[in-house]
């Protein structure tokens, strides 16, 4: 009577046929072969897809942004070259930091871990780090005296790197994602100068925070991208020139942290939904065989469906 009257009650409340887990008493279910493989083709996706979400979840997901900061900490920035100039003797050769408007000296150039030496074809190689002070001006690379008026610095620059571990083995350069070529710019950039004419690179500079792990650890190199002119000199002495133009903008490149809670979440959300699917396609199947048989031999639908 219990039974019978549910039943009615569930015929006259309409949303009873949405009812998606219904139950069945246990004299009313049955095991079946596609049941048995249902349930094993859920655990073999159910491990599959387990396997590949926490090996999703524990690889390094890598992210970048731009924002404008004030960079602090940064007064002076470290310089990292290899050029060398050809026709002169280091003897003739001098570095200066000069303003960018007028001209004056702003700092001389630290040149204890710069290394001069001459070169077998008569020119200088200069290599080795110094710094720069953050301010509108330019490195001036200039001969002390010269034998002629025709004065010319051809120069080959091996690489220019600025900021904190920039190198070609330094690990921290993200090789897969940024090009080693965006730090360095003017590697193994040879330049042929006429005489009386200088050369000034202008270096648009953008500071770049790159976190190098997940412990948080930031190392902060500077990209830049540059343009070249050949102004006519007005002393007999033309000299080579790099401009520092300073951006505002940041560029952080960074590793997102992951929680277990996420993990957790994930998994559960992974088992249930296919045990969810299962469920759908078990009920789909033995729908379609009993509408099918029943078809066929209404007589024998209910007891081959089971």
């Amino acid at each position: 009577v219990s039974t019978q009257s549910t039943g009615e009650q569930g015929e006259k409340n309409p949303l009873a046929s949405l009812d998606l887990y219904r139950t069945l008493p246990a004299d009313l279910t049955a095991k079946s072969k596609s049941g048995g493989v249902i349930s094993v083709v859920t655990l073999v996706a159910i491990f599959i897809l387990l396997w590949a979400e926490v090996g999703h979840f524990f690889s390094e997901k890598k992210y970048s942004t731009i924002m404008v900061e004030r960079v602090t900490g940064h007064d002076r920035i470290a310089l990292h070259l290899n050029m060398t100039v050809q026709g002169y003797g280091c003897h003739a050769i001098y570095m200066k930091y000069r303003t960018r408007t007028k001209g004056y000296l702003i700092d001389k150039v630290d040149e204890s871990k710069i290394k001069k030496e001459d070169d077998s074809r008569g020119g200088c190689r200069i290599t080795g780090e110094t710094s720069v002070v953050k301010v509108p001006g330019y490195l001036e690379v200039a001969l002390r005296k010269a034998g002629n008026k025709e004065v010319a610095l051809p120069h080959y620059i091996e690489f220019l790197y600025l900021g904190d571990n920039t190198g070609e083995g330094d690990e921290a350069i993200w090789r897969d994602d940024i090009p080693e070529i965006v730090f360095n710019p003017l590697r193994e950039h040879e330049e042929d100068a006429e005489p009386g004419y200088h050369t000034e690179y202008h270096l648009q500079l953008v500071h770049t925070a790159l976190q190098v792990g997940r412990d948080g650890n930031v190392v902060d190199p500077y990209q830049y991208s540059y343009s070249t002119k050949y102004p006519k000199s007005k002393s007999p002495y033309p000299s080579i020139k790099f401009f520092f133009d300073w951006s505002p903008i940041t560029i952080k490149y960074g590793i997102k942290d992951y929680y277990y809670s996420d993990l957790g979440g994930r998994l559960i959300a992974t088992i249930g939904g296919c045990f969810t699917i299962a469920m759908f396609l078990h009920t789909f199947l033995i729908s379609s065989t009993q509408t099918f048989l029943l078809r066929v031999s209404p007589l024998t639908s209910t007891t081959l469906g089971a």
